[in-house]
């Protein structure tokens, strides 16, 4: 058996397929019975699943690393397919159960306001004699349209937390700056790390303070469009650094069949997600895990050998990646041992050692997206079409001035220009005022 299991592993790390084994068997049969009659792909059912158990977790349970230093389980995560590889489903199909129950907190939400608004219409000399009637409060497990500031209003109504549900990631990103001319990537970092955050607005007198705010993202993204959704601004802003990536193999569309779900094998993880919401309704006090003995070695020890990859991919947006699977490992810990016991006061030693396959498999991952991202030629064509020509138009070695007169016929500002230069993946700077393009004419 335990050959098994290591031909098994070996597999795993030599072609990067997706750990299920490391799932308890109620989760790693769903994977496994959708995957059969419905040709979800492992990554992503697995991924989703994963999701949904950190959102059902929410600020429930927290894992105490040591003193001054917690994590919760929120993940931001990205599946990567192209049109067809069948992104869309096992996403709401997984978070079918999650969605039930806020439809049943939303039929409960209407009724009250009924009664609240027809106490509000009701005269205050009439008002005096009755029971008064509170605004209710609206609480959301799942976000799929919003602005930020409804975002905000969920995350200080549900102090469980939320998760962002999107079809498309990249929709997902062209809203963040709807409503700002600036960048708020800030604004979901600060979530992800679970940061105390106060939102001022001036029509609003009295901030929203959110002591700590969870909030996870599951969204579908096809490969051509990681460049554009994933540019500069974003690796900078340590944004792309904290998502997990399920990102197969093989991204086919698969042929449909005739084998059924078992219906119990639903029902078992459906009743899981259920029961742990309801049992941990209304308990406001946030259960601490720490860890036995066996599991506590095992992650310094992973965590020293992560350390060494960190420092040598210094100054490196792999080495940022890296750094931020400490986080990971121990979140991916998490949830893997509240779904083998909801109960849990420890982290266990098989849940240290799927967080170590999980964590393995996103980070090859994660160096798959950013190598497409990196590539010259890909993200030279996700640029506008005035910079793709003004950029074919450049001599392969050329001065500031010589490309600041030519962006004269383009239209191009000055300082965005000098901007523009700054781009590494473009352009290679050989000395003040000298530069050199990456993709020669």
């Amino acid at each position: 058996m335990q050959d098994k299991v290591k031909d098994m592993t070996s597999e795993i790390a030599n072609k990067n397929l997706f750990p299920v084994h490391v799932l308890p068997a109620t989760f790693r049969n769903l994977v496994k019975g959708l995957n059969e009659s419905l040709k979800f792909p492992i990554d992503y059912t697995g991924t989703a699943i994963l999701v949904a158990i950190a959102t059902a977790i929410g600020t429930t349970a927290k894992v105490k690393v040591k003193d001054k230093w917690y994590e919760f389980a929120s993940l931001f995560t990205c599946i990567i397919g192209n049109a067809g590889a069948n992104k869309t489903h096992p996403i709401s199909t997984v978070f079918k159960a999650l969605k039930a129950i806020d439809k049943e907190t939303h039929d409960v939400f209407v009724k009250k306001y009924k009664e609240y608004e027809t106490y509000q219409k009701t005269p205050a000399r009439e008002r005096q004699i009755m029971v008064p009637v509170p605004e209710p409060i609206l609480t959301k497990l799942i976000l799929s349209n919003y602005t930020p500031e409804a975002l905000s209003k969920r995350l200080n109504d549900n102090p469980r937390g939320c998760t962002v549900l999107t079809d498309e990631l990249a929709s997902f990103f062209e809203g963040m700056n709807n409503y700002s001319k600036a960048d708020n990537s800030s604004y979901y970092l600060s979530f992800w790390s679970n940061q105390a955050t106060t939102i001022d607005r001036v029509s609003k007198p009295v901030p929203l303070l959110i002591n700590t705010p969870f909030l996870s993202i599951i969204g579908g993204l096809q490969p051509r469009m990681l460049s554009k959704v994933f540019h500069s601004r974003k690796l900078d802003s340590g944004f792309f650094q904290r998502f997990l990536f399920a990102f197969p193999q093989e991204m086919k569309k698969e042929p449909i069949n005739d084998n059924v779900l078992d219906a119990k094998i639903y029902e078992e993880y459906s009743n899981f997600i259920t029961n742990y919401i309801k049992d941990t309704t209304g308990k406001t006090k946030t259960r601490e895990l720490g860890w036995t003995k066996g599991a506590k070695d095992y992650f310094y020890d992973w965590q020293t050998k992560n350390c060494v990859l960190v420092n040598e991919n210094q100054d490196t947006i792999k080495g940022e990646i890296i750094a931020k699977f400490d986080n990971h490992f121990i979140r991916l810990s998490l949830i893997l041992q509240m779904m083998e016991d909801p109960e849990s006061t420890e982290i266990g030693i098989s849940a240290v050692r799927g967080a170590n396959a999980l964590c393995k498999y996103y980070l090859n991952c994660a160096f798959k997206v950013l190598a497409k991202i990196q590539n010259p030629l890909n993200h030279l064509n996700q640029l506008p079409d005035n910079k793709k020509h003004f950029y074919n138009e450049l001599p392969d070695k050329f001065t500031t001035a010589e490309a600041i007169e030519l962006g004269e016929t383009f239209d191009f500002q000055e300082r965005r220009l000098k901007t523009f230069l700054n781009d590494h993946l473009l352009f290679r700077k050989i000395k003040h005022g000298n530069y050199e393009k990456k993709i020669k004419s």
